[in-house]
This record gives C-alpha cells, sequence and structure tokens, in this order.
C-alpha cells in the first residue's frame, strides 16, 4: 500500500513538472480589448484569413507572454479615390516606431463583403522580454487590417541541444562533404517536403542553393513553411557559394554557405511542409529538433 502511494506520488510530481516545461514554451497574445474581425478569402487556396480592423486613429493593444518574434501583417482597405500607401504606429514598451508602407492591389485577396484590399506587408522583430506590451494605431485616412503573430522564431544562438531529423517525404539525398565529415541533405519533391513532429518542438531547418557554373556567386532565394496546411513563416536567404563544402559525385555544382533558421512549436501533433515553389533553382535542406523534446516523450 505504501509503494503505490508513494508510486502515486512520482507520477504527479512527474505529470507537475511536465506542465512547467510544457507551459514555458508557450506564447500568448493577450488583447486589452475585443479586436474587430475582418475576414479575407484567398481565392486561390479557398481558405479564409482573420484579420482585425482598425478605422483611422483607432488602436488595438495586447500584452505578450514568451513571444520570441513579432510578426505583423498589415493591409489597406482599397476604395475607389483612396491611396495604396498607408501609415501606421506601433509601440512595443516603450518603443515608438512610425511604419511608411506601400502595396499594389491584391489579385487574389478580398473581404468576405466583396472589399477590395492590398497584398500584405509584414514587419517583424525580436522580442527580448518575457513580457511586454503592444498598440498598434491606424494613422492612415484609410481602413487599415492587421494580423498580429508571435511566431515563437527563436534566435539560433540559445544553448539547445539538438539531433538529426529525417522527413518523412522528399526528393533526393544530397550528401554534402565539410572538413572530410558526409552530411545528407534533402530536395523537395514537387517543391515539398514534410515532416511530421510533436510538440512541444524545436525545429532547426538549414537550408542551402545549388550552384552551377552559370550562376553568379550571391542570389536570392526563399521558401515557406506551413504547419498543419497553415503557413507559419517565410524565409528569404542571400546565397553565397562556400568555399569548404563541395557535393559528393557532383564535381559540376557548388553548394550555398548555411542559412540557419529555427521555429518553436507548441504542444500537439505538426504536419509541417516546407515549400519551394521557384523552379530556376534548386534547395536542399537538413534538419534537427532539439534533444530536450525526445528525452521528455521517452519518460
Amino acid at each position: 500500500m505504501m509503494r503505490s502511494m508513494f508510486s502515486k506520488k512520482k507520477i504527479f510530481l512527474f505529470i507537475a513538472l511536465l506542465a512547467i516545461m510544457l507551459s514555458a514554451f508557450a506564447a500568448e497574445i493577450n488583447y486589452n480589448s475585443e479586436p474587430k474581425d475582418f475576414l479575407i478569402f484567398n481565392r486561390r487556396n479557398s481558405k479564409l484569413y482573420n484579420y482585425i480592423i482598425l478605422k483611422p486613429s483607432e488602436n488595438i493593444s495586447c500584452a505578450l507572454l514568451n513571444v520570441d518574434t513579432l510578426n505583423v501583417y498589415s493591409r489597406t482597405i482599397v476604395s475607389r479615390n483612396s491611396l495604396l500607401d498607408y501609415q501606421y504606429k506601433l509601440v512595443i514598451g516603450a518603443e515608438e516606431r512610425i511604419l511608411d508602407k506601400s502595396a499594389s492591389l491584391s489579385k487574389t485577396s478580398r473581404g468576405v463583403n466583396g472589399e477590395r484590399v492590398s497584398s500584405y506587408n509584414k514587419f517583424s522583430t525580436n522580442i527580448l522580454n518575457e513580457k511586454t506590451s503592444v498598440e498598434i494605431t491606424n494613422i492612415s485616412q484609410n481602413d487599415l487590417v492587421f494580423k498580429i503573430i508571435g511566431s515563437n522564431i527563436i534566435t539560433s544562438n540559445k544553448e539547445i541541444d539538438y539531433i538529426r531529423f529525417t522527413p518523412i517525404f522528399y526528393g533526393d539525398e544530397k550528401i554534402l562533404v565539410l572538413d572530410e565529415k558526409e552530411y545528407t541533405y534533402y530536395t523537395p519533391k514537387a517543391n515539398k517536403i514534410h515532416l511530421t513532429l510533436e510538440g512541444p518542438i524545436v525545429l532547426k531547418i538549414i537550408s542551402r542553393m545549388l550552384f552551377n557554373t552559370n550562376f553568379i556567386n550571391n542570389s536570392g532565394y526563399r521558401f515557406k513553411v506551413f504547419d498543419n496546411r497553415v503557413l507559419f513563416a517565410e524565409f528569404s536567404e542571400k546565397a553565397y557559394k562556400s568555399k569548404k563544402n563541395w557535393l559528393k559525385n557532383e564535381s559540376d555544382i557548388t553548394p550555398s554557405t548555411g542559412d540557419v533558421n529555427i521555429i518553436k512549436l507548441p504542444e500537439g501533433i505538426h504536419h509541417i511542409t516546407i515549400e519551394d515553389n521557384d523552379n530556376n533553382r534548386e534547395l536542399i535542406f537538413r534538419f534537427y529538433i532539439n534533444k530536450s523534446s525526445v528525452e521528455i516523450e521517452k519518460q
């Protein structure tokens, strides 16, 4: 009987400890007043996106908790006489910024009531404090709509132990050689790579561009990350030919230096898609997950 009681206490303590660890991963955005929703329909993918509408001089404020990176997506509602240039004021903690934006009329998105909207602009910034406040004010003459997201993109200099992770769907494997060591990279298949992860978890993505003799030394590329079919993040990089790496059995191809991006995923199942829609160049990817997520799963 005593052993059973001690066993139950251990289980309870473990569950409590696990809950504390999971809560440390949780990122929250808590609004100080009820936002006014504005739904946008994307005709290309038939999806609805929820924005917050602010009329001229209106503002919205919120509190960020455990958010590593703040992303603010903005659009203007386009009427017959309105301009496509707009401004809004963003206050993060005690820091105030005036953001000037210009955009074109979106060819794929409209309000659900037929409102014409501009293409979106994105502002991103790192959040250094565990808790901070954010306020957005529309200082334009047009109605503006916003999407405020704590994407949990974290910096790569945090002390995290990683282990390699193999995707479940990809094209070819490429062997990259560095200092006589071999590293397996993966190419997209039909422009996509799929991974399935269980959060909370940190995913490190290393991407490289492959150069042939016709490419100049630096070139830009980008790719998107979808989580359960919803756009989670989009990364734009500059590629430079590596002087130390080479591809095994492909002497006419030079890989770029590696670009590292890290995303943090909350609790739950995550069907991740890496999407590369540019057909005029080839990208390769290598993936890592934080070692502690595997240790938690084993306990």
